[in-house]
C-alpha cells in the first residue's frame, strides 16, 4: 500500500490549517508517532467541543442540534484544507458511499416506515460519514478534536451538577447530551482516546478515573460494561500478538454475557427490575419484527417497535442495522470496527498510546451496541472509528519503514506506576 505523498509548496500554512503533507512513509510514521504532542488547533477544539451536543436550540428545526451544526461545520472546514498524508483507503470510501446509496434506494423503494422520514437519518449518516474520512485524511486535527470533545464534555458534567442543564434523567448525568445512555457512550470513547493522548503515566491515569467517575454517573450499564473490557484491552494489548487478541476477545465477549445474566440487577442496579421487563418485552417486540424482516432489511428509521399505546427504539444496534439495511449494513459496520477499529489480526504492537486507546474504543462501542439501540451511526462512534482508520495508516506506513515486528512497543502501560511521569511515545 502507497501512502506516500507528491511534494507539496513549502509555503508557511495558517495557523489553523493542516499540517502540511508527509512525503514518505517514514515522515507519516514520524508524524503518528509525535501525534499527541502536536499543539491545540482552535477551529477543532471549538467545534469539537460542540459536536457531541444533542440539545436543540430554540426556534430551530428539531432534528437541527448543536451537535450536527457543529459536525456539518467540521465536514466544511475539511473540505477548505489539504490532507496531511495518502491513506490507501480511497476505496474504503467509495465502499462507504455505496452503501450508503444502497440503504438510501432501498429506503425510497420500499414503502416509508420510518418514524421522522429516512432523509434526516440518511443525511446523518452521509455526515458521519464525511466526517470520518476527513478525520483520518488528517484534514481534520485529532488531537484537537478529541481535546475539544473532552473540553464539551466537561463543561457538559460541571452544568449539570450545578443544576444549569437538563436532567431528563433525575440524578443520572445527561445534560445537554439529553440521554444518559447517550452519555454513558460519549464519555467512555472520548475518555478513552483523551487517555491515549496523555503525555505522563499520571495524567492517562487520572483522565481514565475522571472517565470511570463520569460513565458511572451517567447509570449506564452497558457502558460501565464496556468500559472495563476497554481498560483490559488497553492494558494487555500492546503485550498481545493476534491469536492472543482473538482470545481476549473471546474472553471479553464471554464475560460481558456472564455480567449481563448474573450481575444486572446487583448491588445499586437493584432498582432495575421494571425497567428491564420494560427492555425485554422491547426485545420481544423487536425480535418479532426482525422475524418478518427481509434479509436486505427494510429501509432507514425503521428499528423501533410500537408498545404499550407509546412507541421505542430497538436496544440493540445490531437488530437495528439488521432491520434497516440486512445483512449488508451489519456485516459493514461490525467489519469496519473489527478489521480497521480494532485490527484483531493486525501484527506488531500499536505505534503509540493515542494508537492503543483507538482499539480499546472500538471495543467498547462493539460492547455499547449490544444492548443500545443507537451506536454505530452516532458521532461517538465516528470518532472512534476515525482514530481506529488513523492507527491502520499508522500501522501499514510503519510496515513500509522498518517492517511490522521492529516497531517499538507502547512504553508505557495504561493504569500502572502512577507515581511515574515517564513521557508517552
Amino acid at each position: 500500500m502507497d501512502i506516500t505523498t507528491p511534494e507539496r509548496s513549502r509555503r508557511e500554512p495558517p495557523h489553523d490549517a493542516a499540517a502540511p503533507e508527509a512525503d514518505t512513509a517514514a515522515d507519516v510514521v514520524t508524524r503518528m508517532r509525535s501525534l499527541a504532542s502536536e499543539p491545540t488547533r482552535a477551529l477543532d477544539f471549538v467545534l469539537g467541543a460542540l459536536a457531541l451536543v444533542a440539545w436543540v436550540p430554540p426556534d430551530a428545526p428539531t432534528a437541527l442540534s448543536l451537535g450536527l451544526t457543529a459536525l456539518a461545520a467540521l465536514v466544511v472546514l475539511a473540505s477548505l484544507r489539504r490532507p496531511a498524508w495518502r491513506t490507501g483507503l480511497g476505496w474504503l470510501a467509495v465502499a462507504a458511499v455505496t452503501l450508503l446509496a444502497y440503504v438510501a434506494s432501498l429506503s425510497l423503494l420500499s414503502t416509508d416506515g420510518s418514524l421522522f422520514g429516512w432523509q434526516k437519518r440518511a443525511m446523518r449518516l452521509l455526515l458521519v460519514l464525511l466526517f470520518v474520512v476527513s478525520l483520518v485524511s488528517g484534514r481534520l486535527h485529532y488531537p484537537s478534536l478529541v481535546r475539544g470533545m473532552a473540553a464539551g464534555l466537561l463543561a457538559n458534567a460541571l452544568l449539570f451538577y450545578a443544576g444549569l442543564a437538563p436532567a431528563l434523567y433525575g440524578a443520572y448525568l445527561s445534560g445537554f447530551l439529553l440521554d444518559k445512555n447517550v452519555a454513558g457512550l460519549a464519555y467512555l470513547v472520548v475518555g478513552l482516546l483523551l487517555a491515549g493522548l496523555t503525555s505522563t503515566v499520571a495524567r492517562r491515569n487520572v483522565v481514565l478515573l475522571a472517565t470511570t467517575a463520569a460513565v458511572w454517573g451517567s447509570g449506564s450499564r452497558t457502558s460501565l460494561a464496556a468500559l472495563g473490557c476497554a481498560l483490559v484491552w488497553f492494558w494487555l494489548r500492546p503485550r498481545l500478538r493476534p491469536w492472543g487478541r482473538i482470545l481476549l476477545a473471546a474472553a471479553l465477549a464471554l464475560a460481558v454475557r456472564l455480567a449481563e445474566v448474573d450481575f444486572a440487577q446487583v448491588g445499586v442496579f437493584v432498582e432495575r427490575v421494571g425497567s428491564d421487563n420494560l427492555r425485554a418485552r422491547i426485545d420481544a417486540a423487536s425480535e418479532a419484527k426482525l422475524g418478518v424482516t427481509p434479509w436486505f432489511g427494510s429501509g432507514l428509521g425503521t428499528a423501533y417497535v410500537p408498545l404499550q399505546g407509546d412507541t421505542f427504539f430497538f436496544h440493540n444496534s445490531y437488530w437495528s442495522a439488521l432491520v434497516e439495511g440486512g445483512w449488508v449494513l451489519l456485516v459493514a459496520y461490525v467489519a469496519a470496527h473489527v478489521w480497521f477499529g480494532i485490527g484483531l489480526t493486525r501484527s506488531g504492537p500499536p505505534v503509540a498510546p493515542w494508537a492503543t486507546a483507538a482499539e480499546a474504543a472500538n471495543v467498547a462501542v462493539l460492547i455499547c451496541a449490544l444492548r443500545l439501540g443507537e451506536v454505530f451511526g452516532t458521532t461517538s462512534a465516528a470518532v472512534a472509528l476515525g482514530a481506529g482508520l488513523l492507527a491502520y495508516v499508522a500501522h501499514q506506513a510503519s510496515r513500509q519503514v522498518v517492517g511490522v515486528d521492529e516497531v517499538p512497543p507502547d512504553p508505557v502501560p495504561p493504569v500502572a506506576r502512577a507515581g511515574t511521569a515517564g513521557p508517552s511515545r
